[in-house]
This record gives structure tokens, sequence and C-alpha cells, in this order.
């Protein structure tokens, strides 16, 4: 599968600070992670659509897959906090569903359209120093990399990561 929309930020890159509201009340930040873990950010269109719920099932179901790699991640979306934690509550997700309804943080890291608040879906792998390692952005969920993928592209990181 090969990646035909250009992505907005550079592999290597220190990718955009930001601080978004989480579901669960909190404000959540990538520099959170920094130094200590690899991380996902996952933007998703809205959280109310039945497609939405299957790529956030799918990525709670392979969390702990993640996670023993060293590897958290953040689920960022354009809906409001009280949409976000509806489907928390619903899907139980295992990782934070941050807030972004006017698309600030969105329309940095893929391709948004203000006017009709649509944008391309897009993964972000990005290192425990905050660059970013591998960025997918796509049309459709089935132009997204599968979990296996990323896994694999994590291996590889952590196993540059490691003296």
């Amino acid at each position: 599968m090969t990646n035909t929309i250009n992505p907005l930020i550079e592999t290597g890159q220190i990718i955009p600070a930001f601080t978004l509201p989480g579901a669960d009340g909190m404000p959540h930040s990538p520099w959170d992670y920094k130094q200590r873990q690899h991380l996902i950010l996952l933007f998703t269109r809205s959280t109310v659509s039945s497609e939405t719920h299957g790529l956030l099932r799918t990525f709670a179901k392979e969390y702990s897959a993640f996670r023993e790699e060293e590897c958290s991640m953040l689920a960022i979306s354009p809906d409001t906090v009280f949409a976000n934690l509806h489907s928390l509550e619903a899907l139980q997700l295992p990782y934070p569903l941050l807030a972004d309804p006017k698309g600030e943080i969105i329309s940095k890291y893929t391709h948004w359209d203000a006017t009709t608040h649509s944008f391309n879906l897009s993964i972000v792998l990005v290192d425990r120093y905050n660059t970013l390692y591998q960025q997918w952005i796509a049309r459709s969920e089935g132009e997204l990399p599968s979990v296996e993928k990323l896994l694999e592209s994590l291996r590889y990181l952590n196993r540059q990561c490691t003296p």
C-alpha cells in the first residue's frame, strides 16, 4: 500500500506541540510521553460513525501489543469532549480520546477542510524524542496500515533506539 497523499511534517522533524482535552476530563499532550515511550497519534473522523468505532475497537483490541513495544496512543477526533466521552465509555477504550472540534491540531498533521470540517485520516508514529518516524495519510480506513505493520515499525524503531 503506497501513500499518495503528501504528509505535512517531514520524517525526522519534531512534531508540533499541542495539548487537547480528553474524554477522561484531563488535558493530554505528546510531551507527556517524551523520553519515555513512542507514541501513535490516530487522527480519526467523528467517533459517532460505525466505521470509526471499528477502527477504534481494532486499536483497543491490540493496545497491549503496542504497550509491549513501549508505545502509547492518543486518538484525536473533530468531535466535542462530550461526544468523545460517550464513545470512550461505549467502546471501553484503553487509550485517551481527544477532542479537536475546531481542527486546530488536526490541520497541523493532515489535510483539513475548515469549511466542511472534513479531513484525511492519519496515523503518526513518533519516537520517544517526539520526532516523526512515519506517517500515513489516507482517504479511507482501508488505506491505513495494518496493526501488524505498525507493530513491525515499532519493533524496528526499538532495535534502532536500543544500544
